[in-house]
């Protein structure tokens, strides 16, 4: 059940992530640079996953708008993330580093969720780096919320 959780995940990631750049990248643009990073010079893309107790996917959530996003915060996030084993691809003749991470948090108690937030610790202090604000779903004790989080920037 584990392996084709996995395998259905991996398979919807690639799946929206693809036809969200595919969807947005025959803009055209000036300066010959891809139409999705003209706001803040990367791709941010979160997938959000409500799995019950018993293992069943009960929500999914995707987007790569945010009601709140700082780019000073997700550029620091994003150098001190990247490493050596995050691929590179080509997206027209560009070059961007592909950075993929999954944060997973299991409830304790009942409450209700309405936004996917990105968060980063410096020092003992957080700050928000990029929050999706969405229709809230209910969560009890033994749910599991999987955040997806995929980023695109640009290699120099």
């Amino acid at each position: 059940m584990k392996k084709s959780f996995q395998l259905l995940l991996t398979v919807v990631s690639v799946i929206t992530l693809i036809s969200s750049v595919a969807s947005i990248s025959y803009a055209q643009s000036a300066s010959n640079s891809p139409a999705f990073l003209t706001e803040f010079g990367t791709f941010v893309f979160v997938q959000t996953l409500l799995e019950n107790s018993d293992g069943q996917i009960v929500t999914y959530l995707t987007s790569d708008k945010f009601t709140d996003l700082n780019t000073d915060a997700l550029q620091k996030l994003l150098d001190k993330e990247a490493s050596e084993k995050d691929p590179i691809i080509d997206i027209n003749g560009q070059k961007f580093q592909v950075i993929k991470r999954k944060l997973t948090i299991t409830y304790d108690k009942e409450n209700v969720i309405a936004s996917t937030i990105l968060a980063d610790s410096n020092e003992g202090s957080l700050t928000t780096v990029a929050r999706f604000a969405h229709d809230g779903y209910p969560i009890v004790e033994g749910d599991k919320v999987h955040s997806i989080w995929t980023f695109l920037r640009p290699v120099t």
